[in-house]
């Protein structure tokens, strides 16, 4: 795949995962995210192939580059702020779990709300 292509691709994906974000349908958003690092792999091969130096692209290839790396921060800060939200979410959904939830509070053998493992032996 040559270079303007891969871009292309990239950028195209990048705006089907934006609104995949904004859409808050997860199929929608596991499969745009699945094609967007599918075309970012084929990227890195066209950048890794590209017959000239980095150095002697045309400026508009380092715009368009500069660009996709801007689009790339935005959707990763949009990702940490659906996950900040489905946490916090969850949370008012969910009581909030306890470290000893397993093996009880108060029993011998924990410390500091951590479980303590036990050996035993069989006898003889």
């Amino acid at each position: 795949m040559s270079l303007p292509n891969a871009l292309s691709h990239i950028e195209a994906r990048l705006q089907e995962m934006q609104t995949a974000l904004l859409s808050s349908e997860p199929a929608e958003f596991e499969q745009a995210a699945k094609t967007l690092h599918a075309t970012a792999v084929q990227l890195a091969q066209a950048l890794q192939q590209a017959p000239d130096a980095p150095k002697d692209w045309p400026p508009e290839i380092h715009d368009r580059i500069r660009a996709i790396g801007q689009g790339l921060n935005l959707v990763r800060d949009q990702l940490a702020r659906v996950l900040a939200l489905t946490q916090q979410q969850a949370a008012s959904l969910l009581p909030p779990s306890d470290a000893g939830v397993t093996y009880g509070s108060g029993r011998p053998g924990v410390a500091n709300g951590a479980a303590l493992a036990r050996i035993y032996r069989a006898p003889g």
